[in-house]
């Protein structure tokens, strides 16, 4: 079960957390998680109430970016910036499935901010179920297509969400066919440039079957790609290294 702290801004927030610390964590709308001394969820409800249904990928994937963005202590700004380290300390992951439905719409599932027990101080998780439970499909017809986390001070994607898209694709796949041809896999981080005020400023991906790691950003109403990196996996297919790299993406569109 994951654990969060109320946010007092400025001096009041260093007072709070000196005297009070971490309190038991309160229901946030589109959140779910397992009670009390319950293993994490196996799996996540769908769809999220009010989120969609969306008829391409990219509006219901920068929709996604904007609600998990908006979720309390989702962003902690970037390091340097004042308050970033109680900021950082209070910061939570929040993951979901964006998924696509046999109507041939794209969902997203509830969130949930369940993490690993033993995160240290400079690390944060979110343990994604691997199965969407949608009261309306059989749950064999759903696809999934992109998972959604945010990374509260906009770092790139990590060895840990390489290791976890890449079990995932193991279950699922690492292509689904859709209206809108073969969607290959990929894992996807959300991250805001601003603090106090959090906007989809960009996110990070990472495409399995193209070994590619990108980082999306948006200028003056334009989404720009990079590729920053490609996974070389070893022969024995459990560990890899990653080659940082700068080139421009072949294709244009988000994702």
């Amino acid at each position: 079960m994951a654990y969060e702290c109320s946010w007092v801004p400025g001096v009041l927030l260093a007072s709070a957390l000196m005297l009070s610390g971490c309190s038991t964590p309160q229901p946030i709308e589109g959140v779910v998680r397992p009670n009390s001394g319950e293993p994490p969820l196996e799996f996540l409800p769908g769809p999220m109430p009010g989120f969609g249904s969306f008829e391409n990928y990219s509006d219901a994937l920068l929709a996604a970016c904007s609600l998990i963005l908006s979720r309390p202590n989702a962003n902690a700004g970037r390091v340097g910036d004042q308050d970033f380290p109680l900021r950082w300390r209070i910061s939570s992951e929040y993951c979901a499935w964006l998924y696509y439905t046999p109507e041939r719409k794209y969902e997203m599932s509830m969130l949930t901010d369940q993490h690993n027990l033993d995160d240290l101080e400079g690390k944060r998780s979110c343990l994604l179920p691997s199965y969407v439970k949608d009261p309306r499909y059989p749950p064999e017809s759903l696809k999934y297509i992109f998972a959604l986390h945010n990374h509260p001070h906009g770092s790139t994607i990590s060895r840990d969400d390489i290791r976890l898209i890449v079990a995932k694709g193991a279950k699922h796949g690492f292509g689904s066919s859709t209206k809108d041809g073969v969607l290959q896999l990929s894992i996807v981080a959300f991250f805001s440039n601003k603090a106090t005020e959090p906007s989809c400023d960009g996110f990070h991906q990472y495409i399995p079957a193209a070994h590619q790691i990108r980082k999306w950003t948006k200028t003056a109403g334009q989404w720009h790609c990079e590729q920053t990196g490609i996974v070389d996996w070893h022969t024995d297919g459990v560990g890899f290294s990653i080659k940082e790299t700068s080139a421009s993406c072949l294709d244009k569109d988000v994702p």
